[in-house]
């Protein structure tokens, strides 16, 4: 894996151009005495199925030429199904396992009810059949898992869910103790991060009928939602620090990835307020509009790359997966913006 070298013409671009949504790609790397077939794999959410499979998967060697694989989940309800993480647990009879979300529906239904659920499979491109285990099922709305380990060696799970007792209203992101086999969370979530910053507003006047929030009546009233969203934990820093990175604001309309820095106290700071330090950020000058739902990817020599998902040549084209490097600016902020000055860890 170390061998990999990805030449320049290969960032900031489509990997695998194509008319199908990409959105929320998330990259497995299994090892080597797992034999795999391809060095790479990548699971995006895809569109709502509808040929009973979810998830499309593209496999590698390189990180540069890609091909197009089935879809990997056996899906058993029409509704929709986002962001799958897939990890490889060894000790498991079927060892790849996939997180994912799905809603009570499509459609107008297809933003209800997500709940975090498991499925495994013997190979990671699948097929991929639902365990039964649902993570968060006393939660209304849970998306956008993410399992790494903690700097403590303890195994966590973030994910991304609502806030509704109290303004801003809105998603933010969680992190939770979850079980060696992911069968289960083995404590509450606690907070990382909640909306804070005007980029972070998803709409600023929307309607939640399936929502219930005190003093709002559908009816003749909206609200102002904020997102944050797509957390991506197990980073530290060259200074030893913790840090997370994040999604936030609208995947439709500006959209783009902020970082949480643990700060001098232990607690965690939002370093990205919207006028500098965005992690990746839409330049529509170079036709490149809402990067975000990255995930992150370690190699054995040390370099880390984000894949990402953006909309290259017009806001509304579809979300397609690209590759940028990650490195860490004087400060200790990470960055993938092409133009920032950085370091390497």
């Amino acid at each position: 894996m170390s061998d990999v070298i990805v030449p320049a013409s290969a960032l900031y671009r489509t990997l695998f151009p194509e008319d199908h949504d990409q959105g929320d790609p998330y990259i497995l790397t299994p090892p080597p005495e797992a034999r795999t077939r391809f060095t790479f794999y990548v699971y995006t959410t895809g569109e709502d199925p509808v040929s009973g499979r979810a998830f499309p998967v593209y496999g590698s060697h390189d990180l540069v030429s890609w091909q197009r694989l089935d879809d990997a989940l056996v899906v058993g309800v029409e509704s929709s199904h986002w962001a799958p993480c897939v990890q490889y647990l060894p000790q498991l009879d079927l060892p790849y396992v996939m997180l994912y979300s799905r809603a009570i529906g499509v459609g107008a239904e297809g933003h209800v009810g997500h709940a975090i659920r498991r499925a495994h499979a013997r190979q990671p491109e699948g097929p991929f059949v639902d365990s039964g285990h649902v993570l968060t099922g006393d939660l209304d709305f849970a998306i956008d898992q993410d399992v790494y380990r903690a700097p403590d060696g303890s195994l966590q799970l973030a994910f991304a869910m609502d806030f509704i007792a109290d303004e801003p209203y809105g998603t933010g992101i969680v992190e939770a103790p979850i079980s060696d086999d992911l069968t289960r969370l083995e404590g509450p979530p606690r907070i990382l991060a909640r909306p804070q910053y005007a980029w972070h507003v998803y709409e600023p006047s929307r309607v939640m009928p399936w929502k219930t929030i005190t003093g709002i009546d559908w009816d003749r009233q909206a609200v102002r939602w904020h997102t944050v969203e797509a957390p991506v934990g197990g980073l530290v820093s060259p200074r030893g620090k913790r840090v997370y990175l994040y999604s936030g604001g609208c995947f439709y309309g500006f959209y783009a990835v902020g970082a949480l820095v643990e700060d001098e106290d232990g607690g965690l700071c939002d370093i990205t307020d919207g006028k500098h330090d965005f992690v990746i950020g839409p330049r529509p000058e170079d036709g490149f509009f809402a990067p975000g739902h990255c995930s992150w990817l370690h190699l054995a020599d040390g370099r880390d790359y984000l894949l990402f998902h953006a909309r290259f040549g017009a806001p509304d084209a579809k979300r397609q997966m690209a590759l940028a490097p990650l490195c860490w600016t004087a400060e200790g902020c990470p960055t993938a913006e092409p133009a920032k000055s950085c370091q390497s860890p």
